[in-house]
């Protein structure tokens, strides 16, 4: 008599049965041609899968998408627009790898931007007190025209590893002491900088060549003019690239004669006409042909491919005031002069915010 669990075993074996037959009948070419064909296809079809998982895949795994930085030296050369020569960091020049995050900044434009980049990491260090390390590039420029720069290069931490999990682009968004601030090039924080203004004039001493060369100019403008106490205003005239730029970002052209001539006469009617005006530009010939007009307290002492950038500067800085339309070299003659300044009205130009920190800053239209 068959009972419950005798009928369950039955069933099964009446579904087993039939698959051991078939894979009997596989193994023994006991099937038809194109069966054979499909179960070899399946075979091929499994161990290209399995080649593919074991050596295709690993190699996938190891391929980084990007260089990997594992120093700061890796990184220097990215935030420059000039290439780096290959250095062998000398022993005394290695820093302790900081234990915070550092602040520094990418390079872009020419002196006055650069001294906008170096002023900016210098003022985020220290409202942040993380270190401030700058590319050598930046202080390669800096160097040509400054004594002593207390920011350190890059270069002296290039041995210490590179942390950038944690990078942030601008102070308003720092919130811990690991975390580091990368400026962006064109960095410019006049809101910032401009807290310590005295310090930051401190900071951007002149080589001792640049101070002797401007004293000789003012002291030959004060012979021309036989004065005692002669005043003197440093003028700035940006013209040649900014004419374009000017167009493209603000839709205005350059700076009229008028406006030069008006601001002299401010100064000429303030101290009662003993003052000597020292133009600095990139374009002399035209300061000399629309700003001088006969005037003999006007002294055109740029030299197309004779002075330097760094001697012009130093001389707008040697003035007492500064008359500037525009552009950040212009910005910094006037802030290291330290006097009153007439600045030429362009909206929404860093040069008004810095109008509007300082003391003594006058926009003119």
């Amino acid at each position: 008599m068959y009972n419950g669990r005798s009928f369950i075993w039955c069933v099964k074996c009446s579904l087993v049965l039939p698959v051991y037959r078939r894979q009997y009948e596989v193994l023994h070419g006991m099937v038809r041609p194109h069966q054979n064909l499909l179960v070899l296809s399946i075979f091929l079809a499994t161990c290209i899968m399995v080649f593919v998982h074991v050596f295709l895949f690993p190699l996938y795994d190891t391929m980084p998408k990007k260089k990997e930085m594992k120093f700061l030296g890796d990184f220097e050369q990215s935030l420059c627009t000039t290439n780096l020569k290959p250095v062998r960091i000398p022993l005394y020049w290695k820093h302790h790898c900081p234990k915070d995050g550092i602040v520094t900044v990418a390079q872009g434009g020419r002196l006055g931007n650069q001294m906008w980049e170096y002023a900016s990491t210098w003022a985020v260090a220290r409202r942040t007190g993380l270190e401030p390390y700058v590319p050598r590039c930046i202080r390669k420029v800096l160097d040509e025209v400054f004594e002593d720069l207390n920011i350190p290069p890059l270069g002296y931490v290039s041995h210490c590893p590179a942390k950038w999990d944690s990078v942030i682009t601008t102070p308003e968004f720092w919130s811990y002491t690991n975390q580091s601030i990368l400026l962006p090039r064109f960095a410019v924080l006049p809101e910032l900088v401009l807290t310590w203004v005295d310090d930051i004039r401190h900071e951007f001493r002149f080589k001792r060549r640049l101070v002797e060369a401007s004293r000789k100019v003012l002291e030959s403008a004060n012979q021309l003019l036989n004065s005692t106490a002669l005043v003197y205003v440093g003028i700035h005239v940006r013209r040649t690239d900014y004419r374009d730029y000017l167009w493209r970002t603000h839709k205005m052209f350059l700076a009229h004669e008028d406006f030069f001539i008006e601001a002299m006469n401010y100064f000429r009617k303030k101290f009662g006409g003993n003052v000597a005006f020292l133009v600095v530009s990139d374009d002399p010939g035209w300061c000399r042909q629309n700003l001088l007009k006969g005037q003999s307290d006007v002294f055109v002492v740029s030299k197309g491919g004779v002075t330097s950038p760094g001697q012009d500067l130093a001389i707008m800085a040697a003035c007492n005031h500064s008359i500037i339309d525009y552009g950040t070299f212009g910005v910094w003659g006037a802030i290291l002069a330290s006097g009153e300044t007439i600045l030429y009205n362009i909206t929404n130009h860093s040069s008004i915010r810095v109008s509007e920190l300082l003391p003594n800053w006058h926009v003119m239209n």
